[in-house]
């Protein structure tokens, strides 16, 4: 870009940018709330009072959602925690409570945790109820040279 180019179109927008400067700052009160549109109906403290009123009457019902939020959470969990045992675990990042079935290592939510790896669960499994937990034998094809049949930590111990 040429350096009148760029000189030109910085002016054009000095000129755009004081033409609707007014109509900005208008708009930028009129949402604040500090014109009013009806002048008979009150001044702007009156207004900002409303204001302040509602954001209390916001902020109270926020507290009351989270109230009924935890208590339904803990009638929940109330009810699942008679039937089976459950390890409570606090996420430190989010503060939310997990409590992990012990059977199922499952939460209140269905997750698992983030440590859960299934395969070795299956084998720990295997080795409670006394299965032999080791893989099954290769089958497929190994290396000719190799020789499978000799026991070769044998012959070297004599």
């Amino acid at each position: 870009m040429t350096a009148r180019c760029k000189k030109r179109r910085n002016q054009n927008n000095a000129i755009r940018r004081a033409k609707n400067k007014v109509k900005e700052v208008k708009k930028l009160k009129k949402m604040l709330g500090f014109i009013e549109e009806d002048v008979g109906e009150g001044n702007l403290m009156d207004k900002l009072k409303d204001i302040t009123e509602q954001k209390k009457k916001e902020e109270e019902l926020e507290l009351l959602k989270k109230e009924t939020l935890a208590e339904i959470v803990q009638k929940e969990q109330k009810a699942t925690a008679k039937r089976e045992k459950f390890i409570t675990v606090v996420n430190p990042k989010t503060n939310v409570k997990h409590l992990y079935n012990v059977k199922t290592k499952r939460d209140q939510f269905g997750q698992y945790p983030a440590w859960y790896n299934p395969r070795k669960e299956r084998k720990k499994q295997m080795v409670r109820e006394g299965k032999d937990a080791r893989r099954k034998e290769f089958r497929g094809k190994r290396m000719h040279f190799i020789d499978r049949t000799n026991n070769w930590k044998a012959l070297l111990a004599q």
